[in-house]
């Protein structure tokens, strides 16, 4: 199989990388960055054939994708990304949609606003509470593209579009590669002092239950 990675950066402008790459490579597979619901539009698309694809529910989520655009503007680069799929579904090639980043109430998780106050001024990737937080979205990533491979291990010649920020994927592939427990730990907390195996359970529990919550379910390190 052959895949390729692309980002889509969060500006104002719209970014059409991910939307020509789709044009350009004609996947079988494209793995969103978004949250991996029980219940998603992208499950219900995989179950139909080309010809036969809900498009009506394509229309309405870009409705929706539109009207969180007004906060949001950098989303309105999904839209030609849905645009492009169904272009290709319209002419027969078939595309699985996965949605492979945990659920949303982990990716809602505030940590400015959480318990953990007497680590302020909070700074996305300084804090090891950030790093927790990506590294169990990283977890779910990793068990839920390999569930979906694992479906397809008998195809040949797949072309798969990763659409996961560049640095996500580059932790993905990390994870991915079988590390040791050890190396995990080095890579993702190595680098804050005073913090342990032992120590870091209680220091999520203090701070957010709901990231103790995946913590408990998902880290190597319970």
């Amino acid at each position: 199989m052959k895949i390729y990675q692309f980002s889509c950066i969060e500006r104002k402008g719209v970014d059409m990388r991910q939307a020509n790459a789709i044009t350009r490579h004609k996947p079988d597979i494209i793995f969103f960055e978004a949250p991996n619901n029980s219940q998603t539009p992208d499950s219900i698309y995989n179950k139909f054939p080309p010809s036969r694809k809900p498009l009506n529910r394509l229309k309405k989520q870009k409705k929706d994708l539109l009207q969180v655009a007004k906060k949001f503007p950098w989303v309105k680069s999904d839209i030609y990304v849905y645009d492009n799929i169904a272009t290709l579904w319209k002419n027969g090639h078939d595309i699985k949609l996965y949605k492979v980043d945990g659920p949303s109430e982990l990716l809602k998780i505030d940590l400015e606003k959480s318990g953990y106050q007497n680590h302020k001024p909070y700074r996305r990737g300084t804090h090891f509470e950030w790093w927790v937080k990506m590294y169990l979205r990283e977890k779910i990533m990793v068990k839920n593209i390999q569930k979906v491979l694992y479906q397809y291990r008998n195809k040949n010649n797949l072309i798969i579009l990763m659409f996961l920020q560049k640095f996500h994927w580059h932790n993905v592939k990390f994870q991915m590669s079988k590390p040791t427990k050890k190396r995990i730990w080095n890579y993702y907390f190595g680098s804050f002092n005073n913090l342990n195996e032992k120590n870091i359970n209680l220091r999520i529990k203090k701070g957010n239950k709901i990231l103790y919550k995946y913590w408990r379910k998902y880290s190597d390190f319970n």
